[in-house]
């Protein structure tokens, strides 16, 4: 049976602001990020020239660091920030990246004079195991539904979503179970049980409500711990 201590490996964990009614002016935002990141995002920028009209979700600018471990993408409606696993031996600490993350994007939000309407996070966990897709159905599933129609499934993914309060935010909450894949710097690839979590300020609030930075301070240094709590949830030890 899945458990929540299964789960100590992390893949990747983005943090997101997103920035109503920012002025972007891809050089001066290019100015902007390079000032703040310097020390953080040492590679090669990339900027894509894309048209006036393009979609406020496409980056128009991405950093990254030289390992590729870290990763940022600027684009009008919101910046992502991430941290992902590089190599195999690479261990993503949590608590480390959320508090870089935090004090990284509200320097970004000096920089560039933006605003925040909304906040996000999506961790992605996962554990190596053999027949991923039966064991997460034999979690889930009353025993009937293992005998058939699920006794042999090559795949199987499980996804649910709340809204509740979290702290003095109105959030949603996502989780999905799946089974998948990690392919290792060499050899062949190995199965795995992927967890992705995304806490994530409501949508239908972002042209009434501006978060200040000690709130930006608050959701980031509680999210993490509220992700262990809804993992628990679903995997008791």
């Amino acid at each position: 049976m899945l458990s929540f201590e299964d789960f100590q490996e992390t893949g990747s964990i983005q943090a997101t602001l997103f920035t109503p009614g920012l002025n972007f002016v891809t050089a001066k935002i290019l100015t902007s990020l390079l000032d703040s990141g310097s020390g953080l995002l040492d590679g090669d920028p990339t900027i894509l020239p894309l048209p006036e009209d393009a979609p406020g979700d496409i980056p128009r600018i991405i950093l990254k660091n030289k390992d590729n471990s870290l990763r940022l993408e600027a684009m009008p409606i919101r910046i992502n920030f991430y941290r992902v696993k590089a190599k195999e031996d690479d261990r993503i600490i949590v608590d480390e990246f959320i508090g870089l993350a935090a004090n990284f994007l509200k320097e970004i939000l000096d920089k560039t004079g933006a605003k925040c309407g909304r906040m996000a996070t999506i961790i992605n966990r996962f554990c190596l195991k053999n027949g991923p897709g039966l064991e997460i159905a034999e979690h889930f599933c009353k025993e009937p539904f293992i005998k058939a129609p699920f006794d042999q499934p090559s795949a199987f993914e499980l996804h649910a979503h709340k809204k509740y309060t979290f702290r003095s935010f109105d959030i949603n909450s996502w989780v999905r179970v799946k089974s998948g894949k990690v392919m290792p710097e060499q050899g062949v690839s190995r199965p795995i049980v992927l967890v992705e979590q995304d806490i994530n300020t409501l949508a239908e609030l972002m042209d009434s409500r501006l978060y200040n930075k000690r709130e930006i301070s608050t959701f980031f240094r509680h999210v993490i711990k509220e992700f262990d709590k809804i993992l628990k949830l679903y995997f008791s030890s």
